[in-house]
């Protein structure tokens, strides 16, 4: 991946604006902009302030990603601990993120979304792999069944649920990678706040 993009990507991710990046750097949008778009090369110094800013490593910026395929084990996989509930929370795609990740999740029944939807850059999909679940995006209330799916802008305000009586699993995918503080919850009845996972909402909230 090229170094502007990989900033570009990782900014996007951290839920930053160029506007953003460029305060907490302390250089110019229209720097951090000919970065992104490999009209410029940063000094090893700029670089340093990029990372930091964006939470990073100047290593992982300027190193290549290895070309090669990332297996994940299924008795391998990494779980995210959730607390509050029976769910269960696993991560298939590759460590560290890359562009695309990849969640499954298990989902008990009896616990509502309510009127909290989340948001985050890029885009999703849904699939059902087991049980019946409700999806909300924006104003489309959507219910999929065993292998249905559905694919959606990220950028909607949207929740997802069990509908039925029985635990159901789910496998999301989401680009750019978004099981990070980017999301942002969308309360009708208050102002967005930070996503919590102390029940199925968070659980959903962290998902993107």
């Amino acid at each position: 991946m090229q170094l502007g993009k990989k900033i570009r990507d990782l900014r996007l991710r951290r839920g930053l604006t160029v506007q953003r990046l460029a305060e907490a750097s302390g250089l110019s949008k229209g720097f951090i902009s000919q970065v992104e778009n490999d009209r410029t090369s940063p000094s090893l110094a700029t670089l340093s302030e990029l990372a930091r800013s964006l939470d990073t490593s100047v290593a992982y910026l300027v190193v290549e990603e290895q070309q090669v395929p990332h297996v994940v084990r299924a008795s391998e996989r990494p779980r995210i601990h959730v607390g509050g509930n029976t769910s269960r929370v696993e991560l298939l795609s590759a460590q560290p993120k890359r562009n695309l990740e990849l969640v499954q999740a298990e989902l008990p029944p009896g616990l509502s979304a309510g009127q909290k939807r989340h948001f985050h850059h890029g885009e999703e999909i849904v699939m059902c792999l087991e049980g019946r679940i409700r999806l909300t995006c924006g104003q489309h209330v959507i219910e999929l069944e065993q292998g249905d799916t559905c694919h959606y802008d990220g950028r909607v305000p949207h929740a997802v649920e069990n509908a039925g009586e029985s635990v159901a699993r789910v496998l999301i995918a989401m680009t750019p990678a978004a099981f990070e503080p980017l999301i942002r919850v969308f309360d009708e009845a208050a102002a967005p706040a930070a996503p919590k996972v102390d029940d199925v909402d968070g659980v959903l909230n962290a998902l993107g």
